[in-house]
Order: structure tokens, then sequence, then C-alpha cells
């Protein structure tokens, strides 16, 4: 059988948990596959298998190094069992362990005779020591991980409020890049990390060759900082194999660690260790390297205690900002979550930090009214934060906002989107903006204009061209892009989760084996060709069902050619009376 089919066979079989922790540890965009063998298919590719390789502890080089040999012992089965969760090798049904091919390639590329004599002399060392002082390192810590909670917010506020293509396969483009690092005034590279993070942390995902909020998004926005940091956390930490967890526990400095505990990951492509030392800055178990003093609570399963001990350390809220006369808005410190909530519905973002700055704009006015704010809501929340009356220009703009909320509206139609407006100048206009050419606008009437585009990327241009454009369905209702204001709109769907992707094939696998699409029939018989394998066909005749032990050898004119090995002779069966298809 071939190694495509066997792992494919080993995923279905595997616990959820092992699928989502694989799907992170080696990077697997899960929403991209329609069934385990897509899945089976990315994880045994050579570059991938690299990337795997190279982030192997020392003891399951070892015991990898053993199986080649024939030489493993008891002591070893832990590591295979560890490495075959990653499905570098897969466990029979005997108990026994075979590798993959490619992870016997990439072995012998990364690892040396020499390496491997010098693994088996220091097997039993343990990471150096650090003299540096936890009180120093602490607070330095917690207030990375407060940033980089900041930012994880921001972030996925922006995607409720842009619209971000997919650059590539699952990357993000160097414009919005730029405009995230601006606000949180770091570079690019870090937030390509904060990216990662919130993907794996199921905050955000790509949908429709779009990135979208994910389906913990909810759930962060609505939590407190000390919740939020829990969840980053346990998301780095189900990055590591339960092994090399256990044996990282106890370090003081985590590069030092990681270089004694995966002795090859700086050779390998994509080996997610050095991410995951960078994550830890981020996310503040270490500073400058240093495990901070939850570090080893967290790693031990002690998420509570880690908690407190980091809750010491983060800027503590408070409920007073600066309103100004140019219409920026100062937070002198965090605010707590539901102020922080409130605020942004109807701010724009200039700055991002322990203290923050924001804009206020007739944009931003028009989007907080959009997800069902009252312009006495917006006035009342600036008044209670600030504790003095609005500047005039402050409380002006919002007036004007208010007034002119809904002259400018887009309505989906079967083509494209409606341009809807009373005033023929502003129509005119946009109609004459350059900046539009690509959703292709024209006149259809004096108060409408047409798009051939979809409503969404019509409503994201318009606002990115400072048009305070408003969204309205069928019923005449403004459709608000924030679910967080409580949004239902079915329009406007989540990413899936890794665990949702997980369930998705496994009802595909299901399926495949009760009442299988043509399509799946055709790509399963495909593969099996391929491969040479044997499939056992459920096939409907005279009203009974009959199944045949078939080497598929030909498949055209909606009929397959096979060899039937327990009747020893040849079999052409129609594909429209097939009604399952499983391994033999």
């Amino acid at each position: 059988m071939s190694e495509v089919l066997q792992v494919a066979k080993a995923l279905s079989q595997s616990t959820d948990s092992d699928l989502v922790r694989v799907a992170g540890i080696r990077l697997m965009p899960t929403s991209s596959f329609n069934d385990f063998y897509d899945f089976a298919t990315a994880l045994i590719k050579p570059q991938n298998v690299t990337g795997a390789v190279s982030a192997m502890t020392k003891s399951q080089l070892l015991a990898f190094s053993n199986l080649l040999s024939n030489s493993s012992t008891k002591a070893d089965l832990k590591s295979l069992d560890s490495i075959a969760t990653l499905f570098l090798v897969l466990k029979q049904d005997d108990g026994s362990y075979s590798p993959l091919d490619n992870a016997v390639t990439a072995f012998k590329q990364l690892v040396s005779p020499k390496l491997l004599a010098d693994l088996k002399d220091d097997v039993n060392s343990k990471p150096s020591k650090s003299s540096i002082d936890g009180s120093q390192l602490d607070p330095q810590a917690g207030l990375s991980a407060f940033e980089t909670i900041q930012a994880l917010t921001e972030l996925v506020i922006e995607l409720e409020q842009n619209y971000v293509r997919e650059v590539g396969r699952g990357q993000v483009g160097l414009p919005e890049l730029k405009r995230i690092s601006l606000h949180l005034g770091r570079d690019t590279e870090y937030v390509r990390l904060l990216y990662a993070l919130a993907q794996m942390s199921s905050l955000i995902g790509v949908s429709d060759k779009r990135w979208k909020v994910g389906s913990q998004y909810l759930t962060w926005l609505t939590s407190s900082p000390e919740q939020r940091w829990q969840h980053i956390a346990k998301t780095w930490v189900s990055l590591l194999v339960e092994t090399s967890a256990a044996e990282l526990a106890t370090a003081e400095n985590l590069r030092a660690s990681f270089a004694e505990t995966f002795p090859i990951a700086n050779v390998g492509f994509q080996s997610h260790i050095s991410r995951l030392i960078e994550m830890a800055e981020l996310i503040g178990l270490t500073s400058a390297d240093q495990t901070t003093s939850w570090f080893k609570l967290l790693l031990e399963g002690n998420l509570e205690k880690a908690t407190q001990l980091l809750a010491q350390n983060l800027p503590k809220t408070q409920n007073r900002i600066i309103v100004q006369a140019d219409l920026t808005i100062i937070a002198v410190g965090p605010l707590p979550t539901d102020k922080e909530l409130e605020l942004r519905r109807f701010v724009e973002t200039e700055r991002i930090g322990v203290a923050s700055t924001y804009r206020i704009s007739n944009l931003s006015v028009t989007y907080g009214l959009e997800t069902g704010l009252s312009e006495q809501e917006i006035r009342s929340l600036l008044t209670e934060l600030s504790g003095t009356t609005l500047p005039q220009p402050v409380d002006y703009l919002i007036r004007e906002a208010a007034s002119r909320f809904g002259r400018l509206v887009l309505r989906e139609i079967p083509n494209g989107t409606l341009i809807q407006s009373n005033e023929q100048i502003l129509l005119t206009q946009i109609l004459n903006d350059t900046s539009l050419r690509t959703v292709s606008i024209t006149k259809s009437s004096e108060n409408t204009l047409e798009s051939r585009f979809e409503l969404d990327i019509v409503y994201y241009l318009l606002r990115e061209s400072k048009y305070a454009a408003i969204r309205k369905d069928s019923k005449d209702q403004v459709i608000s892009a924030w679910r967080a204001a409580g949004s239902n709109q079915s329009s406007l769907t989540q990413t899936s989760s890794v665990m949702e992707d997980i369930q998705r094939l496994r009802s595909h696998d299901k399926r495949l084996g009760e009442a299988p699409e043509g399509q799946d029939i055709v790509r399963q018989i495909e593969m099996a060709i391929k491969t040479k394998v044997t499939l056992v066909i459920t096939l409907q005749m005279s009203g009974t069902s009959r199944e045949f032990s078939i080497e598929p050898t030909g498949l055209a004119n909606g009929r397959l050619r096979g060899k039937d090995r327990q009747a020893d002779c040849e079999r052409v069966l129609p594909l429209a009376s097939v009604t399952g298809v499983r391994l033999g």
C-alpha cells in the first residue's frame, strides 16, 4: 500500500487531539484539505518531512536511529509513539513501527554519524543554569505579554473592519503588514509572527481567499487580559510534543535548552522550533531567552497558578481617556475590556500600547452607527471616560456624521452591487474616482451606480477611499460586520477552527464509506490505480448490495476495470451502481 494511503488511514484512526497537535506542529493548513488524502499528501511532502525531522528531540532522534538499525529497545517506545503522532513513522497493528521513506531520507541528510555519536554521549546532559534574577525579567515579560494581547486584539478588529486578501498560499500582503506595523510601532516581521500566532490560536483564518476572524474571535474579545493570555499560552504548549514539554519544564535559558533538546532544529527549513522561541518571547514566557517564574508551572500543566503570577506583572487597567480638539483620543493606560470594545466601535487606531492613541473621524463614527450605536451613546461614552465636556470639533464631527449616516447605501444584486444615493454630486465623485476603477463602477440611473463585483469588495474599497458607505440587506436593515456588536447576519461567515476542519474531514471520510458522491468515488479509484492497492467496492445490484475486492486497473466511460483477487478474474463494474469505496 502506498504511503499516502497508509498515512491517510492512520489519520482517520487518530484522535482529534492528536490531529490538532500535528496540524499545529507541522504547520498544516487544514482549511484547504478536502479529505484525509490531502492531509496525508501534505504531511509526507519532502520539504514538510524535513522540517518535522529537524524538530525531533534528542531522545526521538536516538529512537529513530535505533529503529533504522533494528536495535530498538523498550526505552525507545515512548519516543517512537510520539514520533508516530507526528506521522514520521507508522505504528502497525502488531505494535511494530515502520518509518516513512521521506523521513528516512531526511534523517540521513540531517544526522551525520558523528552527530549521532555525540548525541549518545551527552544524552543525560542538563541545560545550563542562568544566574539572572527572576525579579528583573518577570516585569519585562509581563509587559511583552500585555503588548502581544493588545496587538492580537488590534489584529482581529482590523480584520473585521478591512478586507484583507490572501496572498499566495496562506500569506499576507506587504501593504497589510505595513499598515498593522505602523499601528503597533513594530516591524513587519513582528506582524508576520503575530498573524501566525493568531492563526494557530483560531483567532483568524483564511476563507474564500480572504483573511477573516476565526472561531475564537468573540471569546477573545469578551475575555479579560488574563484569560486571553491563557488562550495563547495553551496554544504555545500544544505545539510542543508531550515528551519535549516535560524535558523543557526546568529550562532557564529557553534558546539554550531548545538547542540541547532539539539538536538539529537550526537546519530544518520549515522547522517550527525557531518560531516557538520567538513566540515564547512574544507572549511573555521568556525575556531575553530567560524563562519567567510562570514558565515551569505552565509546562507542568498548572495553568491557573501560572496565570496568577503573570497577572501580577500586567499593567493595571483604568477608566481614563483624553479627548483632544484635533480629534485624537489618548488612553493613558489599558482600558477595561468592555470599555475598550465600546470605544473601538467608533474610533480608528493610530498607536497601540500601554498608552494608546486613537482618532475619531466621519468614517469611524459611521462604522459605530453601523454596529448599532446611537449618536448619544457615542457622546456618553466619551464624556464618561474623559470626565469633561467634549471639544467643539469632536462634538460637531459626531453630529455631522450622524446626520449624514445612510446617504450612501450599497445593496447586493444578482450580478454585483448597487450603489445608491440621493446626492448626485457624490455619485459623480465616485464614478470619476480613479482609485475605484478596479471594481468597474458604471452609472445606471441618476441616483444609482452599479458594479459587477460582490458587495463586500465594493464596500471595503469605498471605505479605503474614505467614502462612508453602508450596506443594507433585502429587508432594508443595515448590515453590521462586527460580530462583537451582536451581528448575526448569515452572510458573515467565520473561518473554521482546526477542530472544525477535522470534523469536516471525518464527515467526508464517513460519507465515502456510506454514501459517497461521484467525484469522491472517482478520486478514490484514481488514487488506487496510481498506487496499485486493493479496494473493497460496494455495488447495488438488483436491489441487493454486494462487495468486491478489486485491484483497479482502469477507469473510462463510466466503468471500472480491475482484477478480482478472490475470484481470480477481471471484472468491469458500472460506476453508477457503486455505493461505497474503502481500502481493502
